[in-house]
């Protein structure tokens, strides 16, 4: 038996009842005030909903098996315990990510009947159930996929001969290519097998060339590697084609027609006889392989080969050996929508593939000419010059894309809806496809963004899934939400997330699914299974996770909200040909740390739905699932093919408004080179020419107008942008002898602060950063990027991270290795305004470095108190790092300004749909006659708002998704077709504004909004008790409170879990509250760390999870003597820096992961306060 499932048990480990801690929510709907105020009740379905809001609305999780560490028993309870926190649905997944094996093997009998048990039980609790397409979470294939039916790449072998001559040989057999992620992840057997597959496809000679004419980056353009985009510096999210290459002369290039067909003359050994015409030949003998790439991180009896993304028949009989086993265990889905309901294809981590053993018929079929005389491309050789090349690697990746959509994806939903269930799809990362294409074929869209400081920016793949749900008319976008490295540690909690939620709720997501909730196959060890390090720890063993549902009830209310209707925008975004490609917004359509959107919202769309299913009603363009629009912009390129820019004509002249360039030529060599005249003669129908107005002018076309002069008549070239200078940076390194020969094998930190004055816009800001090893770049507490290779210069658009006024850089960089060794690091930073004008920051004697990490010290209210100035290394190009300036490749937005975009509009008579001072995030969805919007304060302060609809005719009414309160807004007014109101927000705080009825009219001077009045400070002492079998005492009297971190008692300060503060008090209402009877009376907890729930007087009230840590009392407190219990939960991190001190079994935790040790600093804890009762006066 494994050592995961050895008997340590956790000593004294019980939980409080989850029937007592549950009471605390289910008390929150009894004391809910009414939908309208104390007085008003309306009886629509609308308002019920949100005040309760549907199982389809509430949040999810990822719910992992790690590698067989299942149990019945552990089944029932997750489920249980996921039903009792308003949890909506799970993402099954199992997988090996270090954690000792379990004893249930995965897929064997006993597997599979606790899969049906669990099937079973969510269909009992209601819970939906969504089922990863294969073992780990990389995508779908297993050890029953053999090497013909894997995925595949076509290599080459090379042999070089001078005739003439007869040639009788044996010509090498093409060598399969490493694995993207390294040899070793197979069974020996397997990986045998795969190394023996290679079946051949073509025997090609030419004459050798005399020069080298080679395509740059041929690995990825020929799809042979595809690295993750989001965790990868560096990798390409688009190949742009261009209308013009470099002229190459002969003697560099392949002639095709020289090129000679020998696979005929290829025995089935591999011999080939031929008689070699006079000169020196190159004989390529092209095989294809496998790739080699596994089901990483599967259990290991799930190991094995992912099936060929270009096939059919392997998809099916992957299919077959996996969701086929286990449908004949289930049966048929449930009809109720509860079960097993999904299928899942999680982010693309494959890398990509090249071939198929139909591809050269796939391609002459779709392409319209045969591929073999181009092979040689895919060697890195140029055939017939650069254009033609570059052109039919194109072809060859958008062949690969079409096959991957209709082969696997498409395939995989066809399969899914035979058998009643639909398909879920996170369309990004490393897959040689554009993600808005593969993404339109599942029936609900995902992205993924990691908590804030705990990972990988992938902030775009949100922006991604919200389009493909838009455009495709999908109505819910799924998001996996919070997922964290090991820094994570079990520091997040419901009130550190909220600001991150908002921002993804306001960018378009409307179901959260948590990552992750681990399977606990017992019910006696806390905080028990891990991830290994992987994830925010999301489940029963949480010493929160009975207050958690407040937290899922917010947000099943912003999702009810957000799932109803369609979304309001304005600007749609043309997603360029060509795969691969990751849809990115231009940065200026973006605004704020964390990317809200401005006051025209947009889309990305691919072309393939533009070219098939969009069209022209009263000037807006529109699509088949809801989606409205009013601009359509282009991508700044040089091509487009015929097909489409026919469409683009056709949308012109229907009434629709384009803003653009003319593109030149095709990407492609179908239909070459007619297919170039075709482009410009429709670009010349439609733009009047090639060449540029002077100011942007729109053209008149028919009904419709395209737009273009100006700046929109230019090709932005990277040489153009604002770089940072790297080459006039410094060297630096934390003060420790002499870094630059030796230095600890350590993690070191660095900060500078500098101003952006108030008056200056911020036009873009790029930052290049490299370290030796390591590193992660901070912009003001936000992390923007990593990077782990000092050869590197990378390169971060760093624009929306500032702000005006102080600002702060900040890296964590280590040193990596076994001994000491060379460590620096090297940043510059360019700032360009508005104005015209730049700011420079560069690494130099200015910084400040410190061996330790303090809370908040990437922040800009750290005082860097102790931090010491660093060691100054030398210049950009010292030794022993020898770096040029230009080893980094800037990048560009693909889009025009936003700016561009917003005046057309605007000079169109269409106002932006939103507008605030201060700025605020915000959402808007239509769905019939009712505008909902969701807005956010985004600042962790109060702020009071004007705010701006473009609504006009119906009543604002105000709902607080955090208390279910809904009322009518006054004082709003009307102009130009819009409505503006006051708004007042609590920091990080989020409301809705929806218009449903007429309006109401009435005086302009009210807001509708309260002010809080003090009239009650409930001071020490107070008597705290504490969870038992957790270590500390039963209880301790304490005079005032404090932070229990730093009591006195080692027992108190490493206490984790649920301390109930108790107290009594005398209320005596004031004149003040006596003047208006209907006041409503508040008790304000102050500071708590992290989540507190209320009970006065025998009553359970409200669960405060965020700040301000309020709580409604009105019905609950008396004049004169008032029993108050406030219990609060705190972190693992406390009790588990005590654990890491003792042996075992001298452990009150037991975890399969503890990183911590004793010394770490403890996170602050407990009721901190201060508490104050508060009075409710209406603003006047």
């Amino acid at each position: 038996m494994s050592s995961v499932h050895g008997s340590l048990v956790a000593r004294g480990a019980r939980m409080i009842p989850p029937a007592a801690l549950m009471g605390l929510f289910l008390g929150l709907l009894t004391v809910l005030p009414s939908a309208f105020g104390e007085d008003r009740r309306f009886g629509d379905d609308m308002v019920g909903d949100f005040l309760a809001p549907p199982v389809s609305a509430r949040p999810w999780v990822y719910w992992f098996f790690m590698d067989g560490n299942l149990s019945r028993e552990g089944i029932t309870a997750d489920l249980e315990a996921m039903h009792r926190a308003g949890v909506g649905g799970c993402i099954i997944m199992e997988v090996d990510v270090g954690v000792p094996r379990g004893p249930v093997r995965f897929m064997s009998d006993e597997w599979r009947e606790l899969f049906r048990h669990a099937v079973r039980e969510a269909e009992r609790l209601g819970i939906q159930l969504t089922l990863n397409a294969g073992p780990g979470w990389t995508g779908s294939g297993g050890p029953w996929v053999k090497p013909e039916q894997s995925m595949q790449h076509l290599v080459a072998s090379e042999t070089n001969v001078v005739g003439p001559a007869v040639i009788d040989w044996v010509l090498p057999r093409p060598i399969p290519r490493p694995p993207f992620f390294g040899e070793g992840g197979l069974p020996s057997e397997l990986e045998k097998a795969r190394k023996e597959f290679c079946l051949d496809v073509a025997v090609l000679a030419f004459p050798m060339p005399k020069g080298g004419g080679r395509i740059l980056d041929i690995e990825e353009k020929a799809l042979y590697i595809r690295a993750p985009y989001s965790s990868q510096p560096g990798v390409r999210p688009y190949f742009l084609s261009s209308a013009e290459y470099p002229a190459l002369s002969s003697d560099e290039c392949v002639d095709r027609k020289r090129i000679v067909d020998l696979t005929s003359r290829l025995s089935a050994d591999g011999r080939l006889n031929w008689s070699v015409p006079e000169g020196h030949w190159t004989i390529l003998r092209f095989g294809r392989t496998s790739t080699g790439q596994n089901t990483r991180p599967a259990p290991q009896p799930g190991l094995g080969l992912e099936s060929d993304k270009f096939d059919r028949a392997a998809l099916d009989a992957h299919f077959g050996a996996f969701v086929g086993k286990l449908l004949e265990v289930v049966g048929s889905p449930n009809k109720h929508g509860a079960g097993w309901t999904m299928l899942h294809i999680d982010s693309w981590e494959m890398g990509a593939q090249n071939w198929t053993a139909r591809f050269r018929e796939e391609f002459q079929r779709r392409r319209g000419y045969d591929p073999l005389p181009y092979l040689p491309v895919m060697t890195g050789r140029v055939v017939d010059g650069l254009e033609v090349s570059e052109r039919f690697l194109w072809d060859l990746r958008q062949t690969a894309q079409e096959l991957v959509i209709e082969n696997h994806a498409r395939r995989l939903r066809e399969l899914a809806h035979k058998h009643g269930m639909g398909l879920s799809i996170e369309p990004y990362d490393m897959n040689p496809c554009a993600d808005l294409s593969l993404g339109g074929e599942a029936d609900v869209p995902m992205c993924e963004f990691w908590a804030r400081g705990y990972g990988f920016k992938t902030e775009f793949s949100v922006f991604e899934a919200t389009s493909i749900a838009h455009t495709q008319g999908r109505p819910v976008v799924a998001a996996e939400s919070f997922t964290s490295d090991d820094r994570e540690r079990w520091l997040l909690y419901p009130g550190a997330m909220k600001a991150q939620a908002d921002w993804a709720l306001c960018a378009g997501v409307n179901r959260i699914v948590f990552h992750r909730y681990q399977h606990q196959p017992w019910l006696d060890r806390w905080p028990g299974m891990t991830m290994g390090p992987y994830g925010a720890h999301w489940e029963r063993t949480q010493t929160w996770w009975e207050m958690v549902p407040a937290f899922h009830n917010y947000l099943a209310r912003c999702q009810y909200l957000l799932q109803k209707g369609r979304c309001v925008a304005d600007i749609c975004y043309l997603a360029s040909e060509g795969a691969p490609h990751v849809f990115r917004p231009p940065a200026s359509a973006l605004w704020g740390d964390l990317p809200y959107r401005r006051g025209y919202n947009f889309d990305g769309c691919a072309p393939e739905l533009v070219i098939e299913r969009m069209t022209v009603n009263e000037g807006r363009l529109e699509l088949p699932g809801g989606a409205s629009y009013k601009l359509l912009v282009l991508p700044d390129c040089d091509t487009m093919t015929p097909r489409l820019l026919k469409k683009v004509r056709d949308l012109v002249e229907a009434g629709a408004m384009v803003l653009g360039r003319p593109p030149r030529k095709s990407p492609s060599l179908k239909d070459y080179p007619r297919c170039d005249v075709e482009v410009k003669k429709l670009a010349d129908e439609l733009w009047g020419g090639d060449v540029a107005p002077a100011e942007l002018v729109g053209r008149q076309f028919g009904k419709g107008r395209v737009y273009w002069g100006g700046s929109v008549g230019k090709r932005t070239d990277s040489a153009d942008l604002a770089l940072p200078p790297v080459g006039k940076a410094r060297w630096i390194w934390h003060a420790e002898g002499n870094p630059a020969l030796a230095a600890p094998v350590e993690r070191r930190y660095f900060r500078t602060v500098f101003d952006i004055e108030r008056s200056h816009g911020i036009n873009s800001a790029k930052m290049a950063v490299t370290a030796d090893n390591s590193f992660e770049l901070f912009v003001n507490g936000s992390s923007v990027g990593t990077g782990d290779n000092f050869h590197q210069t990378y390169l971060f658009e760093v624009t929306n991270a500032l702000r005006p006024g102080r600002n702060v850089l900040a890296v964590a960089a280590e040193n990596g290795g076994d001994t000491p060794n060379p460590a620096g690091l090297v940043a510059a930073l360019a700032v360009r305004y508005d104005d015209g004008g730049t700011q420079i920051m560069i690494t130099d004697g200015n910084w400040k470095s410190s061996a330790v990490a303090e809370e908040g010290w990437t922040s800009e209210l750290f005082s860097g108190a102790g931090w010491a100035p660093v060691a100054e290394l030398g210049p950009f190009d010292m030794s022993p790092w020898n770096k040029k300036p230009t080893d980094f490749v800037p990048d560009r937005d693909l889009y025009l300004d936003y700016e561009v975009a917003a005046r057309i509009l605007g000079e169109n008579g269409l106002e932006p749909d939103f507008e605030a001072d201060p700025r605020l995030g915000y959402t808007h969805r239509r769905d019939g006659d009712c505008d909902i919007y969701f807005v956010v304060n985004p600042e962790s302060a109060p702020v009071v708002a004007r705010a701006t609809f473009r609504v006009h005719g119906k009543q604002p009414e105000l709902w607080d998704p955090l208390t279910g309160q809904c009322k009518d807004l006054r004082g709003s007014f009307e102009n130009s077709g819009r409505t503006t109101v006051t708004l007042q927000f609590e920091p990080n705080q989020s409301l809705f504004v929806v218009f449903r009825k007429p309006a109401k009219g009435g005086s302009g001077d009210q807001t509708g909004f309260t002010e809080l009045k003090p009239v009650a400070d409930l001071a020490g002492p107070w008597e705290v008790s504490f969870q038992p079998g957790r270590g500390a005492p039963d209880r301790i009297l304490i005079d005032r409170l404090m932070n229990l971190a730093e009591h006195t008692d080692s027992r108190v300060r490493h206490f984790s879990g649920i301390a109930s503060y108790r107290k009594s008090f005398e209320w005596n209402p004031s004149e003040t509250a006596r003047a208006d009877r209907g006041a409503k009376v508040w008790l304000d907890l102050g500071r708590v760390e992290v989540i507190a729930a209320v009970n006065l007087n025998g009553q359970e009230l409200h669960i405060a999870w965020t700040r301000p840590f309020r709580v409604e009392v009105s019905r609950a407190i008396r004049v004169g003597r008032n029993d108050l219990e406030v219990r609060v939960a705190n972190l693992w991190p406390n009790c588990l820096i005590a654990d890491s001190a003792l042996p075992q079994d001298q452990r009150l935790t037991w975890t399969t992961w503890n990183p911590f040790k004793p010394g770490d600093p403890l996170p602050a804890s407990g009721l901190v306060g201060p508490v104050t009762v508060l009075v409710e006066i209406p603003s006047r």
